[in-house]
């Protein structure tokens, strides 16, 4: 079939009769092209029109996508990271993630660019980014203590976050839309606008920051204990918070979603905290909706 198909050809390809076709092309419907008598289809054009003519489910594309791939945007963290790799290895679905950041990542998802928020912000910065036609449901998973990481070679006296407000620290800095970053601005004294340590970064994962100290490429930064620990660093405790995981109402009931949440809580569930420093799990399975707020 060559790349201009004739009234027949078309009427195949489409799976019309050809007296279907000549009705859509006088009703200005179907795109043709009249040469020397005869109308002709260029394939392009016809596979446009059928794509415009596409109609998909109510969830939109990503919730067409969802029957064979989840899409995850958001916050950083090593065991969800770890659980979700599991998950894919024994049910066959793959997780396509990225580490955006806890807004960025409920930005995604309320703009259909993502099926997953992670996230570990309260829900007045929640709702500020969420859906404004649709509701949300968050779903925690644990709740972990971040903390400063240090070497304990290089910064041996640092006991609070105030102790690094100084022009000769390398502070290892996360993304501007992270939660992270966020935390540390609402730890830092109401005195401090700016931070006096000179930043060195962004660093994208808890991680990343933790290789940045271990090599010396900063001093400290903020992270979970068990980054600081797989690093060789000090940590001091600074506050606890509940992460969780953001998702639209529309997709909740879909397989392959609610497949993923149920092994994600009977993992977590089953993990023991003693195993894991820094994480409590008796939050696992709690949660929550939150509605758009009326205009």
């Amino acid at each position: 079939m060559s790349d201009n198909m004739t009234t027949r050809e078309v009427a195949k390809y489409l799976r019309l009769n050809e007296k279907k076709v000549y009705s859509l092309v006088a009703e200005g419907q179907l795109p043709a092209a009249r040469v020397s008598g005869k109308w002709l289809f260029p394939r392009h054009v016809i596979d446009q029109w059928v794509e415009t003519h596409t109609v998909h489910p109510p969830s939109g594309i990503m919730g067409a996508l969802l029957d064979g791939l989840i899409v995850m945007q958001g916050s950083d963290d090593w065991l969800l990271a770890r659980t979700t790799q599991q998950f894919t290895a024994e049910c066959s679905v793959p997780v396509a993630s990225c580490l955006v950041g806890s807004l960025a990542g409920i930005a995604a998802v309320a703009e259909g660019r993502a099926h997953v928020a992670a996230c570990h912000v309260d829900n007045v910065q929640v709702r500020r980014r969420a859906p404004r036609d649709r509701d949300l449901y968050l779903f925690s998973l644990f709740t972990r203590t971040q903390g400063l990481m240090f070497s304990t070679s290089r910064k041996p006296a640092i006991k609070r976050l105030s102790d690094l407000l100084k022009p000769s620290v390398r502070f290892a800095s996360r993304q501007v839309e992270s939660g992270t970053s966020r935390l540390v601005r609402r730890l830092l004294p109401d005195s401090v606008a700016v931070p006096a340590w000179k930043e060195v970064g962004p660093f994208y994962s808890h991680l990343d920051v933790a290789l940045a100290i271990r090599t010396g490429a900063a001093d400290a930064g903020v992270g979970v204990e068990a980054a600081a620990r797989h690093a060789g660093l000090g940590f001091l405790p600074l506050a606890p918070e509940v992460f969780k995981l953001a998702v639209p109402a529309a997709y909740t009931s879909h397989p392959t979603m609610t497949r993923f949440l149920d092994y994600l809580f009977g993992k977590l569930k089953r993990t023991r905290s003693a195993d894991i420093p820094g994480y409590d799990f008796s939050v696992a399975g709690q949660a929550e909706i939150l509605s758009p707020t009326p205009r």
